[in-house]
């Protein structure tokens, strides 16, 4: 829900931990896979003049090998200026945008990612488990949810996602097991 995604968010802000933050934020605005994101550089957000916003973030994924390019949203900028303040503005822009603490100018581990979001679900007592697909999968979600009217918005989010079939794209969306469960649940209302 909305509501879980914004807990999830002040989580982070409450705890200023605004490079996870950030992270979350790129997350579920993007889509990208969190190997992706980790790889991105300040270079790949800003003009030379280090102010300026791109207008876009684009690569060739790391699992596919597909040139994707999404725009560098308000959300997104707030995040990643958030972080730029916590940091005093110090940085070159070939530093990576998640840095690790371990030796300079390396980016955060995937794995490291793992283990902060577990340890953010157990804090916060979430009803699942949150990985770094758990970003990929929101924004899924809420792209379905919010185009629900939208007769190609399957299809969009199917090849934003680099996904083979329209069917992977809404089970990884958690849309096919939301709709079988209301379409039970229609047929068990009928013998009320």
């Amino acid at each position: 829900t909305i509501k879980e995604v914004n807990k999830i968010r002040n989580y982070f802000l409450d705890k200023k931990e605004y490079r996870n933050y950030m992270l979350w934020m790129l997350g579920i605005c993007t889509a990208y896979r969190c190997g992706d994101i980790l790889s991105f550089k300040f270079n790949d957000m800003f003009e030379e003049d280090k102010t300026t916003f791109k207008r876009n973030i684009s690569l060739y994924e790391e699992k596919t090998g597909k040139y994707r390019e999404m725009e560098i949203t308000e959300p997104m900028k707030i995040a990643i200026n958030k972080y730029i303040e916590s940091i005093d503005s110090k940085f070159e822009l070939t530093d990576y945008l998640f840095q690790s603490r371990k030796g300079d100018n390396k980016h955060l581990e995937v794995r490291s990612v793992e283990k902060i979001f577990s340890n953010m679900g157990e804090e916060l007592k979430l009803p699942y488990n949150v990985s770094t697909h758990t970003m990929r999968k929101t924004f899924a979600y809420f792209f379905i949810t919010t185009h629900k009217n939208d007769i190609t918005a399957l299809t969009t989010l199917m090849e934003l996602l680099n996904h083979s079939s329209e069917k992977i794209t809404l089970a990884y969306a958690g849309i096919a097991k939301e709709e079988r469960r209301s379409m039970a649940r229609d047929v068990s209302n009928l013998w009320d």
